[in-house]
């Protein structure tokens, strides 16, 4: 996102909502540094327009911009609401119409798609953002952690290196991207100034469609995709978030094999360590059909929907596709 004199103020989204036409998508406070806007109210079109650029880096096309007023919601104040503020009025949206583009978009290039709903918390997720020096702009990795910051509908993003870029200026109004649902899941719309603490906000889609309708149908499901055998690096990863559960953890994960169908625990090898143990376990799982399904459905019965339980199904229907139905051959009671 560009201004006329080709400084650089953040990213935003392509999306081409049906009957609608190309629309970007990006953050209020993105649109509000580019034209050098005072208060919070939306720009007027007229105004605005030709003073904002779209451009995508590196593939020679760029388009003038103007924002809607119909899709616009201020950013909320990061220092803390106004008394008697409506926090959830202002989630630092803005919605570009484009002009004048240079023709059709490159090969390789268009509208991402977008997913109408978040996924669980734990979900890995990748962030490209392109703050100052980096043109052809860095990328971010992070974990969905649940709603917080400065508003109701924002969602928290941890980072999840040590090393690697952290979510600064030039990120904002970037896409958050799940690879594993392959859909945009929301916009990057705030950080932590302590770069160090690689802790960030976004929007979801599914608020910002409530915020300019047409959005909602550029929604799109996931598509199907082949459930891929997890590795065993992936396998132990699942093993070390189920030693994680208390009610797992205690016993090396004893009492979970016993709640799993008779045909899955009969084919789970016994080990002294307790994390080699869950390995043989999740093995046992993934090797039969609908193995992973009832092993799911085993972790949430025994542990509740606590935090260690969620972040260790968020891991299991990642490596896993522990969604797909259990297979009826795999099904029966725990005392078969």
């Amino acid at each position: 996102m560009l201004s006329e004199d080709g400084s650089l103020w953040g990213a935003g989204v392509l999306v081409a909502p049906a009957g609608a036409g190309l629309h970007v998508i990006t953050c209020a406070h993105v649109v509000k540094a580019a034209l050098r806007l005072p208060g919070d109210a939306p720009p007027e079109p007229a105004a605005a327009a030709g003073r904002l650029v779209v451009d995508l880096p590196g593939r020679g096309w760029r388009s003038r911009a103007a924002p809607l007023p119909d899709g616009w919601s201020p950013p909320p104040a990061l220092d803390g609401p106004e008394p008697g503020a409506a926090r959830s009025d202002s989630r630092d949206f803005a919605v570009l119409a484009l002009h004048g583009e240079t023709g059709r978009l490159p090969a390789g290039t268009g509208p991402l798609p977008l997913a109408g709903r978040l996924p669980a918390d734990g979900r890995r997720v990748a962030l490209v953002g392109y703050p100052r020096g980096s043109p052809a702009g860095l990328i971010a990795t992070a974990q969905v952690t649940g709603r917080g910051g400065a508003c109701p509908d924002w969602v928290q993003l941890d980072g999840l290196r040590t090393t690697g870029a952290p979510v600064e200026r030039g990120f904002s109004g970037a896409a958050v991207w799940d690879p594993a649902d392959r859909r945009v899941i929301g916009l990057v719309t705030a950080a932590l100034t302590d770069r160090a603490a690689k802790v960030a906000w976004m929007l979801p889609v599914e608020a910002a469609a409530q915020l300019w309708p047409p959005l909602a149908r550029a929604v799109r499901p996931p598509s199907a995709a082949p459930c891929a055998p997890p590795s065993t690096e992936d396998q132990y990863q699942l093993a070390d978030a189920l030693l994680d559960v208390p009610q797992i953890g205690h016993d090396s994960g004893r009492l979970l094999r016993a709640q799993l169908p008779a045909p899955i625990r009969r084919g789970a090898p016994d080990h002294p360590w307790p994390r080699q143990q869950l390995q043989g376990l999740v093995q046992a799982c993934v090797d039969r059909p609908g193995g992973c399904a009832a092993l799911r459905d085993a972790v949430l019965a025994l542990g509740g929907e606590t935090r260690s339980v969620l972040e260790a199904v968020a891991v299991l229907d990642r490596i896993c596709c522990a969604g797909h139905p259990a297979d009826p051959a795999t099904t029966g009671s725990a005392d078969d």
